[in-house]
């Protein structure tokens, strides 16, 4: 039982952000249907950022160290943004969705590496058991490595970057500062970039505009300021099992809005996920 953890408050808030994020698949669908990647990626975050500047006003207003993290912290969620928007307008979504889950085992590669230092036998162990189960939800026979499925990849490696780097920013830096500016950041990233390489409109129809609401508000206003908040008590090899929860919200979302029925092996799946979760 010594390796059984406890579900603390941070972990249900980590949780929160995989349930919002678990809409972002639904939403990005959406919005990729009649917006550019990199616009649609612009859209949600220079709407989420004024919106939380208003909410927190003078709560957040950064020192040197924290406007640095924020920019840093903005270009890797520039870049994850990127890569999936351009990767889910060619790839299948089962496909799509275990890559983006490769997080799980990138997260303890990553700190292990820059800590120099071998992950635990627990962490594999929680690694094994949550990348198990995100493959037994998402993987399908059509499966392929190529063309969108390697920028899903690159998705991947930019999330595991980010939460590690927040976590080590969080030793100088409030938590709510940094996760208000790095989207700051990022809409300045997607702007500049949808500006030079986009054919840019705004003329959308409403179900356009339904999707980059959802995504600026649920997804990035929410999602991302709960993950920053959950990684001040939250281990970043934690935040990264906490994040394989997506696509069994992913799946429960499914069957709420399309009424589509979890199959045995989503449900082996989200089984597994949920154990790497509770071991670790």
């Amino acid at each position: 039982m010594k390796w059984i953890g406890k579900i603390s408050k941070s972990d249900l808030l980590m949780a929160s952000a995989a349930f919002a994020w678990g809409f972002s698949y639904i939403f990005m669908k959406l919005g990729l249907a009649s917006i550019a990647p990199l616009q649609l990626g612009f859209m949600r975050f220079a709407i989420a950022f004024p919106v939380l500047l208003l909410i927190f006003r003078k709560k957040v207003i950064p020192n040197r160290t924290e406007l640095r993290y924020s920019l840093l912290l903005g270009l890797f969620i520039f870049a994850l943004t990127a890569f999936y928007n351009f990767g889910l307008k060619t790839t299948e979504a089962s496909t799509a969705g275990f890559l983006a889950g490769t997080t799980v085992a990138m997260v303890p590669l990553i700190q292990g590496f820059l800590s120099r230092k071998m992950p635990e036998k627990k962490t594999l162990l929680c690694v094994l058991f949550a990348f198990g189960g995100i493959a037994v939800m998402s993987l399908t026979r059509s499966f392929s490595i190529a063309g969108g499925a390697w920028l899903c990849l690159g998705g991947a490696v930019s999330y595991a970057v980010q939460i590690v780097m927040t976590s080590r920013a969080l030793d100088q830096c409030r938590a709510l500062t940094i996760a208000v500016w790095q989207l700051g950041f990022a809409a300045l990233y997607c702007g500049i970039s949808s500006f030079l390489f986009e054919t840019v409109s705004y003329a959308l129809p409403l179900l356009g505009w339904g999707a980059v609401l959802g995504l600026a508000l649920l997804s990035s206003a929410y999602g991302y300021v709960a993950q920053t908040m959950a990684q001040k008590e939250v281990t970043p090899e934690r935040i990264g099992f906490l994040y394989a929860l997506e696509p069994v919200f992913c799946a429960i979302l499914a069957f709420l809005f399309f009424h589509e029925i979890m199959s045995l092996r989503e449900i082996i799946g989200a089984v597994l996920i949920v154990i790497s979760i509770v071991l670790g």
